[in-house]
């Protein structure tokens, strides 16, 4: 799958479970990068596939479309052998 593609696919998911997207700028997280220029992100228009990365967090920021409070839990992942692991 591509950035873009994961991006898509679980921005349909918050908003089916009735949750929104609390981020900034929208994405759902980034690449781990010496330099955070550098980063992609969980992107519209990113067509980089998950495996190309070294590391990367998904890390959305989501509120319950009624709730009060927002909550945003980050894991940091990374393929080995074909294989996702998460830190």
């Amino acid at each position: 799958m591509t950035f873009e593609e994961v991006y898509l696919y679980m921005n349909g998911v918050i908003k089916q479970l009735d949750y929104i997207n609390l981020d900034f700028s929208g994405n759902l997280g980034h690449t781990i990068e010496f330099n955070k220029d550098n980063r992609k992100y969980f992107e519209l228009g990113n067509k980089m596939q998950l495996s190309e990365a070294s590391f990367f967090t998904f890390e959305p920021h989501i509120k319950h479309t009624n709730g009060e409070y927002g909550f945003k839990r980050e894991d940091i992942y990374y393929f080995r052998n074909g294989e996702l692991f998460v830190l």
